[in-house]
């Protein structure tokens, strides 16, 4: 007489002989009532390529918003809030040896022209 086979116990000789073929991953153990820690977070797919443009593109992006509040401080003074706000957008967007550079350029009068 054959005996009757409990469905788990089939699916996990199924995932067994899967193991033993390489199709499949041994599971690991776990203990009843434990946590399972996250899944590691994913690898980066980003390619160099594509972090050298977006690194051009921060930079573009730092230089327009620094060129943009001499602009505003040209034409409504460095006391305007709304050139406060381009300071502050500025300085929290460039490395600040870039900053000190350019105010550099500003007293020798290199970047005046672009403002």
């Amino acid at each position: 007489m054959a005996s009757i086979m409990d469905p788990h116990d089939k699916m996990r000789s199924k995932d067994l002989s899967k193991v033993a073929k390489g199709q499949q991953a041994a599971r690991p153990q776990h203990e009843p009532g434990s946590t399972v820690s996250a899944p590691p977070p994913p690898s980066s797919t980003t390619t160099p390529e594509e972090k050298q443009n977006e690194q051009e593109a921060k930079t573009r992006h730092c230089y327009s918003c620094y060129v943009e509040y001499l602009k505003c401080t040209k034409q409504k003074g460095e006391q305007a809030s709304e050139c406060k706000k381009l300071a502050d957008n500025y300085r929290s967007t460039c490395p600040p040896q870039w900053i000190k550079k350019w105010d550099e350029e500003k007293k020798h009068g290199i970047i005046h022209n672009h403002a």
